[in-house]
C-alpha cells in the first residue's frame, strides 16, 4: 500500500510536475519506495520511505540546485533532540521536529512555493 499511496500522492500534487521512481519493492513484510519529484520551481523532492512490521523509516529531502532547502527524516543520529529520532535539517542546522509524512511535507512545500510566487 505504501508504494501505491506514495505514487498517487506525488502524481496528484499541484507542485509536482514530473515524477521519477528510482526504486520500489513490495513484499509481504516490507515496502520501499525511492522517488524524485521535480517541482514547479525546478527544485527536487527526494522521497525515501520504508515500512515493515513495526517500523517506518523516512527521508524527504528538498533541494534546489546543489543547495539543501530542507530535509525531514527519522534517522537515529541525533539522540539529544527532544523528538528523537524525528528531525529537520535546515541548511547546516539540525532541529527537533515531529514525525511527518509525505502529505505534511508536500503541504509545507506547496505553501512555500506559493509564498515565493507572490
Amino acid at each position: 500500500m505504501l508504494v501505491v499511496r506514495t505514487i498517487t500522492i506525488l502524481r496528484s500534487h499541484s507542485s509536482v510536475v514530473e515524477l521519477r521512481i528510482a526504486k520500489s519493492l513490495v513484499e509481504p513484510d516490507i515496502e520501499l519506495i525511492k522517488a524524485n519529484a521535480i517541482l514547479k520551481d525546478g527544485s527536487v523532492l527526494y522521497v525515501s520511505e520504508v515500512v515493515g512490521a513495526g517500523f517506518r523509516d523516512y527521508s524527504y529531502h528538498w533541494q534546489k540546485g546543489d543547495e539543501l532547502v530542507k530535509r525531514w527524516d527519522n534517522a537515529p543520529h541525533h539522540k539529544e533532540l527532544p523528538d528523537f529520532p524525528h528531525n529537520v535539517h535546515e541548511g547546516a542546522n539540525i532541529l527537533s521536529g515531529p514525525a511527518v509524512n509525505l502529505t505534511d511535507v508536500l503541504a509545507y512545500i506547496g505553501t512555500e512555493l506559493e509564498r515565493l510566487e507572490l
